[in-house]
Formats: C-alpha cells, sequence, structure tokens
C-alpha cells in the first residue's frame, strides 16, 4: 500500500497526493468524491484538483457536476520526478552562489573580530562524514601542485566521492600518491577504483597497517580525520589544519610509511 508520504518525496503536498491516490481508484471522480476518499477538506479540495492538473497528475473532464481522472503513474511521476530534480539543482545552484557571496561578504567581518594571532584562524573542526566530505572534495579541488592521502577503514567518502576526490588533483596534472592499508584495498570495488586511477597517474602502495586517516594538500594545509572511539558505527571528527610547519611534519610521516610499503600490481 502506497503512503501519502512516498509522494510527498516528489513534492507533492499531503492534500495533493492523498487526491491522486483517490483518483487511481476508478476511472472518474468528481470533487465531492476525492474530497471523502483523500480525506481532504470540501473547500480545498478544488484548489488541490486543480494544482494536481497544473502538475500534469489529472485531467479534468467539464460536466455537470465536472469530473476528474488520474494521470497514469508512469507517465505523470516521471513528470513530476524530472521537475523535482530540476528544482532540487536550482535550489543547490542557488545555494552554493549564496554561499560564496556570504563568505566573501562575512570573511573580513570574521578577520576583524579575532585579528591575526587567533589560533582558530589556523583550524577548522568538522563533524560527520557528508561535512568532512565535501570539505575534503574542496581541498582536492584546490591543490596544485601535489596531495598525499593515508587511506584506511572505515572509509568516509562513497565509491563516486573517492573517484572525485582522486580525480581532481589527476585532471590538472599533480602529483598524486595514495598509502592504502591490506584491509582498506579488500574493501568491495575499491582495489578496481584504484587499478582504474592508477591507469590515470594516480601512484598507490600497500601497507600492513596506517595509523590515520590523513590527507597534505601541497605543502599548505593538512586534513586529519579520526574515528570516534567509542565506538558503535563510525563517527568521524575531522580538522583541517592550515599550517606549512604541520603540513611539512605529516609529509615526513608519509614519506616514512611510503618508503616502506609495497606498489600496487607492480607500480611505482
Amino acid at each position: 500500500m502506497i503512503e501519502v508520504q512516498e509522494l510527498t518525496a516528489l513534492g507533492l503536498t499531503g492534500y495533493e497526493a492523498a487526491a491522486y491516490l483517490a483518483l487511481l481508484g476508478r476511472a472518474e471522480f468528481t470533487p465531492a468524491e476525492v474530497a471523502a476518499r483523500g480525506t481532504i477538506p470540501r473547500q480545498r479540495v478544488y484548489d488541490v484538483l486543480a494544482s494536481l492538473a497544473d502538475k500534469g497528475l489529472c485531467l479534468a473532464r467539464d460536466g455537470s457536476p465536472r469530473v476528474y481522472a488520474a494521470v497514469a503513474p508512469a507517465i505523470a511521476l516521471d513528470g513530476l520526478a524530472r521537475e523535482r530534480a530540476a528544482q532540487l539543482a536550482r535550489q543547490r545552484r542557488e545555494a552554493e552562489a549564496a554561499a560564496v557571496r556570504l563568505t566573501e561578504a562575512l570573511g573580513p567581518l570574521f578577520a576583524s573580530g579575532r585579528g591575526q594571532s587567533d589560533p582558530l584562524a589556523y583550524a577548522e573542526v568538522l563533524t560527520g562524514p557528508t561535512r568532512i566530505a565535501h570539505r575534503a572534495l574542496a581541498l582536492a579541488t584546490g591543490a596544485v601542485r601535489r596531495v598525499n592521502s593515508c587511506i584506511t577503514r572505515p572509509l568516509i567518502l562513497s565509491d563516486a566521492q573517492n573517484r572525485t576526490f582522486m580525480e581532481a588533483p589527476l585532471g590538472r596534472g599533480l602529483v598524486y600518491r595514495a598509502l592504502c592499508d591490506a584491509a582498506t584495498v579488500a574493501e568491495p570495488g575499491f582495489a578496481a577504483l584504484l587499478e582504474t586511477l592508477a591507469g590515470q597517474g594516480l601512484c598507490v602502495r600497500l601497507a600492513e597497517t596506517l595509523p590515520l586517516k590523513m590527507q597534505a594538500f601541497d605543502d599548505e594545509t593538512a586534513l586529519i580525520s579520526m574515528q570516534d572511539p567509542a565506538g558503535g558505527p563510525p563517527s568521524f571528527t575531522a580538522v583541517v589544519i592550515h599550517n606549512r610547519g604541520v603540513a611539512a611534519m605529516l609529509n615526513l610521516a608519509f614519506e616514512q610509511l611510503w618508503a616502506g610499503a609495497k606498489p600496487l600490481g607492480g607500480r611505482s
């Protein structure tokens, strides 16, 4: 049995979803019948049906009284899903543009309120895999010379995000080295992803174990991701550090681990 909430996910209101489900039960219904079957207030049902017709989910036939018929779900819901996807894409573009505009406007205010000596100016604390993933992708996209990455379980990024995270620097000719441990390479599909990216210039080596997740971008910034030690489902806190000394120290540790690791598939 389809619930009203399943249709509201496509952008319908609760009353619109109830009216469409009611219309599916017979070839034609009067507004009064739709109101009764869908538990919709009589004074609202005419507006609801007019909105459904505008959205391509029902057709009206003049008569006394006027009757309404549902458009087949294969047609109606496909069109609704496309419009919903377009709406979400517009909202995403608007949100990204607003974030850029507000960042430019609020950045000077933030700086003036803290001064150049504020230690927090060098660090960002992120929680949750979604926020960490978005920040990691932004840092990878902004790198200009090299990326050193230690990858260990549990993985934060999805397969698609991992591909984007690595392809963004590779597509601009950066030196990108990924150091993975054996358990991570055993993750379903991950070894195949590494092989594909190795063909695009990714340098991969395998270590038995790695102490933590780390990415160093150029010689300027490092991203360190740490799992909550309490256990349970993966829960991460990450720190982005904008400090050349910290980046240099982490790169030295990376070089030590890299030297003792084995190339993936014989590659260097």
